[in-house]
């Protein structure tokens, strides 16, 4: 059981890797099982297709990627303390896979149905309930400003995913070398930070 569950994980780990650097239409499953160090046959054997195995991550990273903020937002901690806390947790996200966010738009403009319907098995309904209660929380007793919670993270995604969205023509831009953008990019957690803060504090 443990070697099928290990061959099941290196097929998906190199998936991941080949999916967000070429993109579904750009990934073979020869692909995979090249960087997998397996055959063809093995990845269908484990995954049937590479549909099946595209959605299977897919759903696996968002299912994370919310669970972790649902994390977050369920603690007992200032609202101010949780903007840090989502801030800091989308940055080593994207830090750690730079290509998803462009991976994710261009797999929703490719076939948007099957992407959304993927993202919308994803349950956001609990962790916004609890973000809304406290924003409602602090807006009543006038430390903030009123906003909604979707919106609040909304602002929050713009900030610090758009580094990566444009991380090729930024890096050109302003002349800097890969490891001086990623500098760059965790110098932003406390500004992005506190940009939001300021945006919504009375």
């Amino acid at each position: 059981m443990s070697d099928v569950l290990n061959t099941e994980t290196v097929i998906r780990n190199a998936a991941r890797k080949i999916f967000t650097s070429k993109g579904f239409d750009g990934t073979t499953v020869q692909d995979i099982a090249d960087e997998a160090g397996t055959t063809k046959s093995m990845v269908n054997y484990y995954f049937r297709s590479k549909e099946k195995l595209f959605s299977s991550i897919f759903q696996e990273e968002f299912q994370h990627f919310f669970a972790v903020i649902a994390t977050y937002l369920n603690a007992d901690l200032p609202l101010r303390d949780k903007i840090a806390q989502i801030v800091e947790l989308d940055t080593n996200k994207f830090s750690a896979f730079p290509e998803l966010p462009v991976f994710v738009m261009s797999e929703v403009n490719r076939n948007p149905g099957i992407v959304l319907s993927l993202i919308g098995k994803v349950s956001t309904k609990e962790f916004l309930a609890v973000l809304t209660k406290q924003i409602d929380a602090e807006s009543k007793k006038g430390v903030i400003k009123k906003i909604k919670a979707e919106d609040l993270l909304l602002n929050i995604q713009a900030l610090t995913i758009f580094p990566f969205i444009n991380r090729p023509l930024m890096m050109k831009l302003f002349n800097l070398t890969e490891l001086q953008y990623v500098h760059k990019i965790n110098e932003r957690k406390k500004q992005i930070a506190d940009i939001i803060w300021d945006s919504i504090k009375i």
